[in-house]
């Protein structure tokens, strides 16, 4: 039996054994104290030996992430107002460092995204657009960028002259890239990368030991020019390199040709600094995925699903901690102290031609936070004005908006723009393209399909599979308006619903003679409004299905060219609209049609277009009030009229022309418009530039970066 079978049944034998409260354990035989930060948002420190569980924390923070520093005094996390320090040995005094630019990590619980330098006086922490870094200059704080890559991990050298940042390898899931900046007072600048290692591990200031994937053990010497030197060659490989406490390199190895090591399994092993024998210390191969170092390379420490596992690195055996819902976790300082790590003397042969040295310029600092946005008008008539489209690198909006475009890798990915004006980032991070999706009202979720599989990605948390696709038709994903629940169709079986605290979704409503699209979540979330289309797909209807009866109601449609069933709509009182165009075949008057979703078959309020009017897209931008974006019938690239209807008198007043826009979208609260001013064809996708209109200021504004996207939605219920 393979070791990771082995492994899996101890975890789950030690669950049992480590079911009671933590209060009830004799304590936690730990290398050093253990900070986690549990899904309520608090930080909590489990002590060495029976210190026990202290909370850290007021519970009136919601924290994202943090770190501790060298001495375990003092905590900088993370909330969504900005990055803080708590003094944790001074009675918990609080010091904010800076707002909102202080940005979210774009991943938790694959190593530090919060580090303290050795001595305390800066600060890394990884950022949707790479990292920042924060600087205590005596007085007034500086800030460096950091944009080399998203990146999962920061590690200072033992003496803080450098700074190691780790991103995902864009060609292979086992190893990484690592990003080495030097410090220079308050700069940084990117002296070196490492294209691929399997963990690192620094053996001095200016040094650092790195596992390419393809094998071999090396280290680099920053102080001279980046040379490299072979620890072991590549006929190994070797994995997780670390120093220990007894200031030796361990690590795992696997020769390619011992069948009795499979691949991403190792030995443990061990080269003592001066020594010229490699020690094998583990006869057990284990597996290495998703393991770490506890500090001191003592133990290993598995993280998954929200429990912390620690296993022997000899031998492999293991026990989960009594800790549940954790989200990240930071260690303490060892209780004995690691050397101080002088310049190693590993033997090594050198290599035929040392690393290029890379050095960018310092990056700017910035100056000053984004401005507060303008209260959104009250839905009056404002006259058109003419402006230039303005190319900016943020967009200060109303409601955070996601679109699709490729990221670094080239791998199309769900980008967000967040509302307060930040650069849009990838929200996703799939290893294939992303062909769908849908974002929750919050702007905290989205649902997403790769190769037929649905996947939800929460916040910064792992991406979890949801379902798998029977077909790879649309599954047309919505979202409830607590953001709680997801629906989606799967054309094969019906409609599925996914309770997302209760992980299994539900067929709610299974095919027959008929198939159902676009579901919709009606504001309350107790009812879904369907478009049914019949036997063969032929003939569509409007239908409103209760969720708890299970039960569908249908609304033929008028004739048989009516289009209103695929253009419905839910308003925020539940009622139900949907639009007639001008010059369209059906015999129907133009205009807005409103059903009562109670009994949808009773006649229906209309409300006339003006003439010759098409509704490109339209909002209850306040509750009683449309907006619509209004295009002449005749022209596809005719001026969008911005149009309000009062749909209690049918009363109509006219907003602004905001010229012409490709799949124009309004905000939830009608002051913006979303789209495109062209499209281009790019490898079989049509995208573009994204394009905004502020319809308060009359503003015109395009993205520059990423130059092009699609599928461009808000954030809304």
């Amino acid at each position: 039996m393979l070791m990771s079978q082995r492994l899996s049944l101890f975890i789950m034998l030690m669950c049992l054994t480590f079911a009671l409260p933590t209060s009830a354990q004799d304590g936690l035989n730990l290398p050093a104290d253990l900070y986690v930060l549990v899904n309520n948002g608090q930080i909590q420190r489990y002590g060495v030996g029976t210190s026990g569980v202290t909370n850290l924390t007021p519970d009136s923070l919601f924290i994202i992430d943090f770190g501790v520093d060298g001495l375990g005094e003092r905590i900088a996390f993370r909330t969504e107002s900005g990055l803080f320090v708590i003094n944790v040995a001074n009675g918990g005094q609080t010091q904010q460092i800076e707002g909102a630019a202080a940005d979210v990590p774009p991943y938790r619980g694959s190593g530090k995204t919060i580090a303290w330098s050795p001595n305390g006086d800066a600060i890394g922490y990884t950022t949707t657009y790479g990292a920042r870094v924060y600087f205590d200059t005596g007085g007034t704080a500086g800030f460096v960028d950091l944009k080399e890559g998203i990146f999962k991990s920061l590690s200072w050298s033992p003496g803080g002259r450098f700074l190691a940042a780790e991103t995902a390898s864009a060609t292979s899931e086992v190893d990484s890239v690592w990003w080495i900046y030097r410090r220079d007072g308050y700069n940084l600048a990117l002296t070196s990368v490492i294209p691929s290692s399997v963990g690192t591990a620094w053996v001095s200031d200016g040094e650092i030991v790195f596992a390419p994937a393809e094998g071999g053990l090396r280290l680099m010497n920053l102080d001279q020019a980046n040379a490299q030197a072979v620890l072991l060659d590549d006929s190994v490989v070797y994995r997780l390199p670390a120093l220990n406490a007894q200031d030796a390199l361990v690590f795992f190895g696997r020769d390619p040709n011992d069948e009795d090591v499979p691949a991403g399994y190792g030995r443990l092993l061990r080269l003592a600094r001066g020594a010229q024998q490699l020690e094998t210390i583990g006869e057990v191969p284990i597996s290495l995925s998703g393991l770490r170092w506890t500090p001191g390379g003592s133990l290993l420490v598995a993280f998954q699903g929200g429990v912390i596992a620690l296993y022997d690195p000899s031998t492999g055996l293991g026990f989960p901690l009594p800790i549940e819902n954790v989200v990240a976790y930071a260690w303490g300082p060892v209780s004995a102290s690691i050397p101080s790590a002088p310049p190693t003397d590993f033997p090594a042969l050198p290599t035929d031609a040392p690393a290029a040295v890379l050095t960018v310029p310092p990056t700017d600092i910035p100056t000053e936070l984004p401005t507060d946005l303008p209260p959104t008008p009250a839905l009056e008539a404002l006259a058109p004005t003419a402006v230039p489209v303005n190319s900016v690198s943020t967009l200060n909006l109303s409601a955070d908006s996601f679109f699709l475009a490729p990221d670094t890798r080239g791998i199309v990915q769900v980008w967000k723009l967040r509302a307060g004006g930040t650069p849009p980032q990838p929200f996703t991070r799939s290893g294939s393209d992303v062909n769908e999706f849908a974002a929750s009202p919050d702007g905290n979720r989205v649902a997403y399909v790769v190769d037929a599989e649905l996947w939800l990605q929460v916040a910064t948390d792992q991406p979890k599979l949801l379902a798998r696709i029977n077909s790879f038709a649309p599954v047309e994903a919505d979202f409830s308006a607590d953001s709680a629940q997801l629906v989606y169709v799967d054309e094969r079986n019906g409609i599925w619903l996914n309770v997302l605290e209760e992980n299994a979704p539900q067929l709610i409503r299974a095919n027959a003679s008929e198939t159902y699209h676009r579901p919709q979540f009606s504001p309350d979330g107790t009812h879904l409004l369907l478009d049914v289309y019949g036997d063969a797909g032929v003939g569509v209807s409007m239908g409103v299905f209760d969720i708890a009866a299970r039960d569908l109601v249908t609304l033929p449609p008028a004739s048989p060219d009516d289009q209103r069933p695929v253009q419905t709509h839910w308003l925020r009182d539940g009622r139900i609209y949907t639009t007639v165009d001008s010059g369209t075949t059906t015999a129907l008057a133009p205009g807005f049609y409103i059903f009562d979703a109670a009994v949808p078959q009773a006649d229906p309020r209309w409300i006339a277009l003006p003439n010759d009017a098409n509704v490109r897209a339209s909002t209850e931008a306040v509750s009683g009030t449309l907006r619509a974006l209004l295009a002449s019938s005749t022209s596809s690239f005719a001026p969008l009229q911005v149009v309000d209807f009062d749909l209690a008198n049918g009363e109509t007043t006219s907003i602004l022309d905001v010229g012409s826009l490709i799949a124009p979208q309004l905000s939830p609260d009608g002051r913006f418009v979303s789209g495109y001013a062209s499209l281009t064809e790019i490898d079989g996708v049509r995208q573009g530039a994204i394009t905004v209109v502020d319809l308060q200021t009359g503003g015109r504004f395009q993205l520059s970066s990423p130059e092009t996207g699609w599928n461009f939605r808000w954030a809304a219920p």
